[in-house]
């Protein structure tokens, strides 16, 4: 199959056709040539192209980019420079801008895409993920507030019945009033907990040792470890000091090992090992519990997700919420009837910088409403 023959002519029209705006730069940031889609893209503009500047078609919001001084670097410099989600006339505009050798000279390419519609669709379909995560986060919520409700519910209205039969003693009493009082303390549990999954409060960075905070974590369980009389076992080997939140990476050993608490049987083994790589500290925590099979796996760091009876599906993602904080990450590995370790990756410097990033405004298309 002979190749096709694109001659000057034919390939300007070529380049013409494309809905991707096609021009080139020379060194002042002046069009030396662009193709039929640039106008239309760049708000309607009409007219020649060739000697005007690009900075009149493309003017960068926030003077985030200079587009002579673009051009001159691809040019000289052979640097690459993109743009994206940049609103001009009404327009949301990707852009893109690299040096391209024709014959003796060298010029910058620039590329320009419409992308209007897509950031339209995204933002429509992130308003609809929004909407159903609120309804199923209503769901969890209203499961988990329930069933304490009910108990206080029927509990009460057993000492009522109790009370107007005269069949009420002291013992049945008490029982029944620490049904409730344990009953109204979960309810306050689950509050507590959701608050503050979905409004944490700002970390407080500060170097320290993750063995402290691991053993710090121990000691607050002490209690419930020697009730089970569970093994305990320690390999802490980290040296280098971590940039964080010491309260707050607490909470999150503290509910990994709760968790192991409550699902490794009498006389069972948790192991806590720690450990330096070159951009991590690594913390493990293990035990010999009944294990999850990968199904369950995949679930257990979503929200209200729980195998335990009477959990409230909170503590870990709890944990796992703080340690992406700190610009980390967790990872558990399990398999049914061989415990879980789960694995807390800490970068030393903590977390990243945050940077400002102002919200992307789309123009409704016509005969949309804009929420």
């Amino acid at each position: 199959m002979a190749a096709v023959d694109l001659g000057a002519n034919k390939l300007l029209a070529l380049l013409d056709s494309l809905e991707t705006g096609v021009a080139l730069l020379d060194e002042q940031g002046l069009f030396r040539y662009a193709n039929g889609s640039i106008g239309a893209i760049c708000g309607g503009t009409t007219g020649p192209f060739v000697g005007r500047p690009a900075a009149d078609a493309l003017p960068a919001p926030r003077g985030e980019i200079d587009w002579k001084h673009a051009a001159r670097n691809a040019i000289h410099r052979g640097r690459s420079v993109r743009l994206t989600r940049f609103a001009v006339e009404g327009s949301v505009l990707d852009c893109a801008l690299a040096p391209i050798r024709l014959g003796d000279e060298t010029l910058a390419l620039l590329t320009v895409a419409d992308v209007s519609e897509a950031v339209r669709l995204e933002e429509r379909l992130l308003r609809q993920a929004r909407t159903q995560a609120i309804a199923n986060l209503g769901d969890s919520v209203a499961h988990e507030i329930r069933n304490p409700l009910n108990s206080i519910h029927m509990n009460v209205q057993l000492l009522r019945e109790g009370l107007h039969a005269g069949s009420l003693d002291r013992e049945r009493l008490d029982r029944t009033a620490a049904t409730v009082q344990r009953e109204i303390k979960r309810l306050d549990g689950v509050v507590r907990d959701f608050v503050q999954f979905s409004r944490p409060p700002a970390l407080r960075l500060d170097r320290g040792s993750v063995n402290h905070v691991v053993r710090a974590a121990l000691d607050a369980l002490d209690a419930q470890i020697r009730e089970k009389n569970l093994r305990l076992r320690t390999d802490l080997q980290s040296a280098r000091p971590v940039n964080m939140d010491r309260d707050r990476i607490q909470r999150a050993i503290y509910n990994v090992l709760l968790n192991a608490v409550q699902v490794v049987p009498a006389k069972g083994e948790i192991t806590c090992r720690s450990r330096d790589e070159e951009m991590h500290c690594i913390l493990e925590i293990s035990d010999n519990g009944p294990g999850l099979d990968p199904a369950k796996s995949k679930n257990i760091f979503n929200l209200f997700y729980t195998t335990k009876p009477g959990g409230t599906g909170l503590g870990l993602p709890i944990a796992n919420r703080i340690v992406e904080e700190h610009g980390g990450r967790m990872a558990v590995a399990s398999a049914p009837g061989e415990g879980a370790t789960f694995a807390f990756f800490l970068p030393y410097e903590g977390p990243p910088p945050e940077r400002e990033q102002g919200p992307t405004t789309v123009p409704a298309a016509k005969g949309e409403r804009q929420p």
